[in-house]
């Protein structure tokens, strides 16, 4: 992926006011893979996990460099290919070659992988909601630019953000999609929303639903 137009919309993002007031180091986290995806897959935000948060990492940044089990997830949800993901090493031995299997899988799997807020925090409690707000118009130009056919969206306050409509995800039927919210895309696009796959969430509810979108 060498889109100029997101390029230049990440140059944007990393020159996030919040993340100056705050005199926060950790690099932003981009998204990443094919333009005109199958699915773009969409989650809250970054922490510090991520290898790439780190200031002196140079190359693509996208969520969940060096998370493996997040890998593991979407694999299980058929999006990726088992073997690669089942493959990638704890994050202590995670290196470049992995973070390339990886863009591989995304490019050739048609998928697009990004957050809402691309600040990135050495905790793991939501951004504030003024920054919500503030990155989801960032948001909307990067959906503009990929042009998905369909999103999921990983976790609750995720779905809620796109849609403008809350959900109880225990009680969502598998298959069922929502248009999403005009003011945010202006696509029209079909929105999934999908259990957090690592961490609070629930990683086999959120394969079992990925299965449905795949």
């Amino acid at each position: 992926m060498r889109n100029m137009e997101l390029q230049k919309l990440y140059q944007q993002v990393d020159r996030c006011k919040f993340c100056k007031a705050e005199r926060n180091k950790l690099q932003h986290i981009h998204g990443y893979g094919a333009m005109n995806p199958k699915l773009m897959l969409i989650l809250i935000n970054p922490t510090y996990r991520n290898l790439s948060s780190d200031s002196r990492y140079l190359g693509d940044r996208f969520p969940f460099i060096g998370v493996r089990q997040f890998w593991k997830v979407l694999a299980d949800g058929g999006v990726i290919d088992k073997k690669v993901a089942y493959g990638l090493p704890l994050r202590k031995n995670w290196n470049d070659n992995h973070t390339e299997q990886i863009k591989r899988e995304l490019v050739g799997n048609k998928l697009f992988l990004t957050n809402i807020v691309k600040c990135c925090y050495n905790h793991s409690a939501y951004p504030a909601k003024a920054i919500i707000k503030e990155q989801l118009k960032l948001l909307a130009e990067e959906i503009k630019t990929v042009k998905p056919k369909a999103i999921v969206a990983f976790g609750g306050l995720v779905y809620k953000t796109l849609t403008g409509k809350s959900i109880r995800l225990a009680d969502y039927q598998n298959g069922s999609w929502e248009k999403i919210a005009e003011a945010v895309s202006g696509l029209g696009i079909p929105v999934m929303p999908c259990y957090f796959p690592i961490g609070r969430g629930n990683p086999g509810k959120a394969a079992e639903i990925l299965r449905q979108s795949a």
